[in-house]
């Protein structure tokens, strides 16, 4: 992965990380000065989601400076799922990303911040096509020889080009 593309999402990644960081504080401050209600427990609930997607943004992040490894070639399926949480925030908030993942998906020869920029790329150029309040269809395809992946906007839309991912060996 590119330093540019990292340094990019920086921001919006601090950003995003202190909104859900100020929600747990914020809820977690009010449980501990009110009794156990049911709307306490919502509040709880409110903190287990926040701390999910604080869970998943911070390792989409992270993992593009430290991705899976990829002996024996890269997990495609495991590199698309972590970016997830990075494609929604670069739609922004209410928009939707859709991973297709056909099932036993081979490994790709394609090195995994290779694979990060490629999908990153697809999504940004997807995302610029994409209707007002759309969201994104990240689908990969298997082939004999390898797989493609196609990102369009959604309900609908024309994206960039599909990208050949070969099979690893």
């Amino acid at each position: 992965m590119m330093t540019d593309d990292l340094l990019a999402f920086a921001r919006p990644v601090r950003h995003e990380a202190n909104n859900l960081i100020a929600v747990l504080s914020g809820t977690a401050d009010i449980l501990l000065r009110v009794a156990a209600t049911d709307r306490d427990r919502a509040r709880a609930e409110r903190v287990r989601e926040a701390t999910q997607q604080l869970d998943g943004l911070l390792k989409a992040y992270l993992s593009l400076a430290v991705p899976p490894p990829d002996a024996g070639g890269t997990d495609a399926a495991r590199v698309l799922t972590l970016l997830h949480p990075l494609m929604v925030l670069l739609l922004g908030p209410g928009r939707s990303v859709e991973i297709e993942l056909p099932p036993r998906l081979r490994r790709v020869r394609m090195p995994a911040p290779e694979l990060q920029a490629v999908a990153l790329r697809l999504a940004r150029e997807a995302a610029a096509a994409s209707p007002p309040g759309g969201g994104l269809r990240v689908a990969v395809e298997a082939m004999p020889e390898g797989a493609t992946l196609r990102v369009t906007p959604t309900p609908e839309g024309e994206g960039p080009p599909p990208v050949f991912l070969p099979a690893a060996p």
